[in-house]
């Protein structure tokens, strides 16, 4: 009798890691589930139906992709995981770093809801790897080294999933407090959560000048310029342990650093509407330096009106900052 071979179905944290998937002959099929969580609306009291046409507005403004189109995007995500029927292991493929650890509470918490209790759930789930002291993600494996990979997933625990929806349910709370204290409690269920919380909330604008951390980097590398933008966006990993930022939204930012007024930074005539970073050069304004040595606080100067997971910081929203000095959140600590 002649065993029949289980049938895989492949979700990883973007195309990358699955094409390195099926170079390595890896059987089954790939999907993705990689949303940049971290940065636009995340609300809470919103179902999973009602959550997906918000993250898509959001979404089509960072992409050259109509709402409609986006949606489709993100619900055939969950139509393959769904049909549970189609394979006989899933099998997640995710790191350490802050977009992973985002992507995997939702994807763990909705799994928990929609899968049947008798799927067979796999991960595969790392912050290093031999012989690359620098490691920052799978993309930057080889195939062989997925293949080995492979073999040593791991069923994914109750415990990991319980965790999971903790986690989902704090980081779309409309205040940080939740997430500030779930990263110093007992997270051995997910043992990359912590740390990737904590970057999530350097994210915040700081106490000492209303810039966020990749904020504060993208000046710090404009004022040694004028800088190449493709470099620039390189040396935004710099002084991170994982991938931190993707490109569509380096390039946000630097819109939004470009278009304020007085500007943050000058690039010239350069057009930036494009979903791909443009060639060019960026060099920080008087205006950019005065904030970058805490002269001027960027948020008492330009306000705010932007999301953070469930957190909508606006100017009339309080005044929620990250200090560095106390590793924590604070309120009303504002320039």
């Amino acid at each position: 009798m002649t065993l029949k071979a289980p049938r895989f179905l492949h979700v990883a944290n973007g195309s990358a890691t699955t094409d390195l998937i099926e170079a390595a002959r890896t059987p089954g099929q790939v999907s993705i589930w990689a949303d940049p969580l971290y940065e636009g609306p995340v609300p809470g009291g919103l179902s999973d139906s009602e959550l997906l046409p918000v993250r898509a507005r959001y979404l089509s403004g960072l992409r050259a992709a109509s709402p409609a189109d986006a949606v489709k995007g993100l619900q055939r995500w969950r139509d393959q995981i769904s049909d549970a029927a189609s394979y006989d292991e899933l099998v997640l493929w995710y790191e350490h770093d802050l977009f992973d650890q985002l992507n995997l509470i939702q994807l763990l918490s909705w799994m928990k809801s929609q899968l049947p209790a008798a799927t067979i759930v796999s991960l595969v789930e790392i912050g290093s790897f031999p012989g690359r002291p620098s490691f920052k993600g799978l993309g930057e494996l080889t195939p062989s080294d997925i293949a080995s990979l492979f073999g040593r997933r791991q069923p994914v625990s109750s415990e990991r999933y319980e965790l999971a929806v903790r986690a989902w349910a704090a980081f779309r709370q409309p205040t940080p407090e939740a997430v500030d204290a779930l990263r110093h409690q007992d997270n051995n269920a997910m043992p990359f959560l912590s740390a990737a919380l904590k970057r999530f909330l350097q994210e915040y604008p700081w106490t000492s000048d209303g810039l966020s951390r990749s904020e504060r980097r993208l000046l710090t590398i404009a004022a040694s310029g004028p800088a190449d933008l493709w470099t620039a966006f390189l040396q935004m990993h710099e002084g991170e342990t994982a991938y931190y930022i993707t490109d569509l939204s380096w390039l946000g930012m630097l819109r939004n650093f470009s278009r304020c007024t007085p500007p943050l930074i000058s690039v010239g005539d350069i057009p930036l509407d494009a979903d791909r970073i443009p060639h060019g050069t960026a060099a920080i304004t008087d205006y950019g330096r005065a904030i970058l040595n805490h002269a001027v606080d960027r948020v008492a100067v330009y306000g705010i009106d932007r999301w953070v997971g469930g957190v909508h910081l606006t100017d009339r929203a309080g005044d929620w900052r990250w200090d560095e000095e106390r590793d924590q959140m604070v309120l009303g600590a504002g320039f």
